[in-house]
């Protein structure tokens, strides 16, 4: 978007803020300038345009040092998973997580051994169908969220079942669940709504007590996913197949309750407000990555059902080049992380690009260890958590301190 006339370049507030102690943007170097621009539009909408120049020397980046794996298969009481697809933190570093699988939610202390076990698969009170996200409250209750039963299970902190309450609509999940509470404590439910015509989802806000605080609208693309379509049977049947490398619409939930989207081609970040308006919008220069013949290889794989269905692949559809970023998150202060899209095998997972809370480009960081977008990772205090795999591909939770120089 290009600045209108009244728009503010904000560069003196910039190197204040670049050499001053209040920004939040963690030990930089105060004598190398950021390259970037920051501009007010009209609107009161913060653009912030990033070079490929990092703000970090090679001595500030954040160093990720591996302290801890849950899940690997060692040891006498051993808790191997066979599909993470939520896990949570409390204040006092237990690790509460959630195999699909096995319908349960294994609970950890802080130096990793095996607490108890909460919940199991089955239609009963304190049991769980197709549970898809655990969250720890305040008071340090267990609440699970089964998004297709419309339900939430509630346990107090030793795991014994409380109730359940009615949250949403059932008969439908997502994900990721990219519900939950918040730092303000408030509860996030992903709510479907149907009509003839349109099927809506909204974001419903809940005190520690489930009663109604309000709703936020759910971001949206525009853009829709182009796909090859086969149409058979007279019309009466139809098989599609998504053309593989496009750009994906991606949204989180900030600490402070904002909304963060992530257009993957663009490599966009944009910051709404609970109500729908664009506060900031954050670009960094890019070069998109070239598709790879390997890349072209696993395309034909994934395309041979389609085929055998009698369905036509055009390779002049599918693209050349593919984006350079996968997915993002935001940590407890405010910090954005964008996963990037490996150039180079053996760094899947490995890479990110760190942004400060004002959408200022820091630089790249590589972890020792690969690390999943579903479900979100988790910076709490210094210290991230995550999932990883060991070498058998077992998912792992995974934690690490942040060393800051």
């Amino acid at each position: 978007m290009s600045p209108t006339p009244a728009t503010v370049t904000s560069s003196l507030a910039l190197a204040l803020c670049l050499f001053g102690s209040g920004c939040g943007a963690g030990s930089v170097d105060a004598s190398k300038a950021w390259s970037g621009t920051i501009d007010t539009l009209a609107s009161g909408e913060i653009v912030v345009r990033n070079t490929d120049e990092p703000l970090w020397a090679p001595q500030d980046a954040w160093r990720v040092v591996e302290e801890l794996r849950v899940g690997s298969d060692t040891g006498d009481e051993a808790r191997v998973f066979g599909d993470i697809i939520s896990f949570d933190v409390n204040v006092q570093g237990q690790i509460y997580v959630l195999d699909f699988q096995a319908q349960e939610v294994s609970i950890f202390d802080s130096d990793g051994s095996f607490v108890r076990a909460v919940g199991s698969s089955g239609t009963g009170p304190g049991e769980f169908e197709q549970a898809i996200a655990v969250d720890i409250s305040r008071k340090g209750e267990i609440w699970v969220m089964e998004m297709l039963k419309g339900r939430l299970s509630i346990f107090d902190p030793d795991g014994k079942y409380l109730s359940w309450e009615p949250v949403g609509n059932p008969g439908v999940a997502l994900r990721p669940y990219l519900g939950g509470f918040d730092s303000m404590g408030r509860y996030n439910a992903i709510i479907f709504s149907f009509n003839e015509s349109e099927e809506t989802q909204v974001m419903g806000r809940f005190d520690q007590s489930l009663t109604p605080l309000d709703t936020i609208a759910i971001p949206k693309t525009t853009k829709k996913r182009d796909a090859f379509t086969h149409v058979s049977d007279n019309g009466r049947a139809s098989i599609t197949a998504t053309i593989p490398f496009q750009e994906s619409f991606q949204w989180r939930r900030s600490p402070m309750g904002n909304l963060w989207t992530l257009s993957t081609g663009a490599y966009e970040l944009v910051e709404l407000a609970p109500s729908g308006e664009t506060l900031r919008r954050v670009t960094r220069e890019h070069e998109p990555l070239q598709v790879t013949e390997e890349d072209r290889n696993e395309a034909r794989e994934s395309f041979r059902h389609f085929i055998s269905r009698g369905g036509t692949v055009d390779w002049s559809r599918v693209p050349t080049t593919k984006p350079a970023t996968v997915s993002f998150f935001c940590d407890d202060k405010g910090n954005l992380w964008v996963k990037l899209e490996a150039a180079t095998p053996g760094d899947e997972g490995h890479l990110f690009d760190l942004f400060d809370p004002e959408g200022r480009y820091l630089g790249e960081m590589r972890l020792p260890f690969s690390l999943q977008s579903n479900p979100e990772p988790i910076v709490k205090d210094g210290v991230l958590y995550g999932i990883t795999t060991d070498e058998f591909g077992a998912p792992n939770v995974v934690r690490a301190r942040i060393e800051k120089s």
